[in-house]
């Protein structure tokens, strides 16, 4: 395969489009240069339906490509599917993206907001705003709420953005 991309990251993308019968799927599908729906189907013994939708939601994400030909025979189309490793580079490439665009929003929001907590670790954070409505009052317990100190939050969150960005630069 000539992606920069690994196995075990496309087995991932594989079991999050399609689960472990989609691991299964991939796993076929890499080590052959074109497969049918049938073969993959006799050799992991998932049904053809089956093998069928997963191999769409993997072509609906550019995850692989098919081949379509006419059976001399039967007539019937036959297709030959195969992975397509530049496209799953820009599909990992895309993700990484989305995933920066909402850890830059979520770093904006914790900087442009103030948190209060009543120090019940079930209940969630609130904003000044929402603070002010309850009259400084946990919204859950009826606790009363103290400032939240967010600068570890937002750490953590830039140094997540920080990986991101040399990864898309690597």
């Amino acid at each position: 395969m000539y992606s920069s991309v690994s196995d075990e990251t496309l087995f991932e993308i594989a079991r999050i489009l399609g689960g472990e019968e989609g691991v299964t799927i991939i796993d076929i599908i890499k080590n052959a240069d074109e497969i049918t729906v049938e073969e993959i189907a006799e050799q992991t013994e998932i049904q053809i339906n089956s093998v069928r939708r997963i191999l769409y939601r993997f072509y609906s994400h550019s995850l692989v490509t098919s081949r379509r030909f006419r059976d001399k025979d039967t007539g019937w189309f036959i297709f030959q599917w195969r992975l397509q490793p530049k496209l799953i580079d820009a599909y990992v490439t895309g993700m990484k993206q989305k995933i920066l665009k909402k850890l830059r929003s979520r770093v904006q929001y914790e900087l442009d907001h103030e948190f209060y907590h009543c120090g019940v670790p079930t209940c969630p954070r609130v904003t000044f705003e929402d603070a002010m409505d309850t009259v400084f009052n946990c919204p859950v317990c009826g606790e009363s709420l103290k400032p939240v100190d967010n600068e570890a939050y937002i750490d953590f969150l830039e140094g997540k953005i920080g990986e991101i960005e040399g990864e898309l630069e690597a």
